[in-house]
Parts: C-alpha cells; structure tokens; sequence
C-alpha cells in the first residue's frame, strides 16, 4: 500500500480524538507507509511549550509549519494548522477498558468517555474545518487495515483538493 506521492504533501493533517481512540496505532501504520508523523505531545516539550502538563498551544501554535506535510498525532491536533482532520472514535466500553489499561484513574476515565459522548471534539472540528475535510473513524468497529485504508484514501482526497485537482 505504500503511496510513493506522500513525499510531496505540503500540507497538514491532523488525526485527534480523546485518549485511547487508536490515534497513536493510526499514526504508526502512516508512518510506515512513509508519512510524516509529528507526535505533539514530543513537539511541545523539545520546544518549551509545556507547562507541567499543560501543552501551550499559544507557544505551540506559532511554531508548526502549516507546510510541513506531516500528519499530526494527538487530542489536541485538531486546535493547530492543519489542512484536514481525521477523528478517532471507539465506544464508551471499549475506551474504558483501554484506559483502565493504561492506568488511568477512574476519574480521568470518566471525563475522556464524556468528552467521547458529548463529541466535544467533533464539535470543535465542526467549528474549524469544512465538513469535507473531516473525516471520522471508529477504531473499536473496525480492524487496523480498514482504517488504514479509508485513512490513505481521505489523505489522498485531501491531496487532490488541496493541489486544485
């Protein structure tokens, strides 16, 4: 499935969704189809824009290349310069059994399937980007090759619109 074409994407695309949603999985499998993967959460600590553990997305923001052709991993990529965006969901039970894989306190499990059922990501994606150039995909209804797949296909959408063909 290798896209020789990757190489010359000049433009970003964000893959969001709360913790757990299979971004991270999503963004490897691009990365070995020779995408451009730029995780955030690295990004905002090599360029001094965490705070704790608060990312400071106006110290961020300035400091990505809206050019870079790179496909952006985290729950907030949404919020920074990308061209298009590709949402992770999975459902309630599913996002808490990962979670809790994780360790994540029960508390903190809770406010990510809320977020998760009040798509308050979605929303925001609604407020930012057209809807053709929003892409949803469940993680947890779906194995990793389908999703990849209608993942590359999105991105090459998005090549085409963004070059004006």
């Amino acid at each position: 499935m290798h896209h020789l074409e990757v190489m010359n994407m000049n433009f970003n695309i964000s893959v969001t969704g709360v913790p757990g949603t299979g971004k991270t999985t999503l963004c490897k499998s691009l990365g070995k189809e020779g995408w451009k993967i730029l995780d955030l959460n690295e990004f905002a600590l090599e360029t001094s824009c965490l705070e704790g553990d608060i990312v400071d997305l106006d110290c961020l923001i300035p400091k990505i290349n809206p050019h870079m052709g790179a496909i952006l991993d985290s729950h907030y990529s949404h919020l920074v310069p990308s061209f298009a965006v590709i949402i992770m969901e999975c459902s309630p039970e599913i996002l808490r059994t990962r979670l809790a894989d994780r360790r994540y306190d029960k508390k903190k499990i809770e406010e990510n399937v809320d977020c998760l059922l009040s798509d308050c990501i979605g929303s925001e994606c609604a407020e930012n980007y057209p809807e053709n150039r929003i892409l949803r995909l469940n993680s947890g209804a779906e194995d990793e090759i389908s999703i990849l797949e209608k993942a590359v296909n999105f991105i090459s959408k998005m090549e085409m619109k963004h070059n004006g063909t």
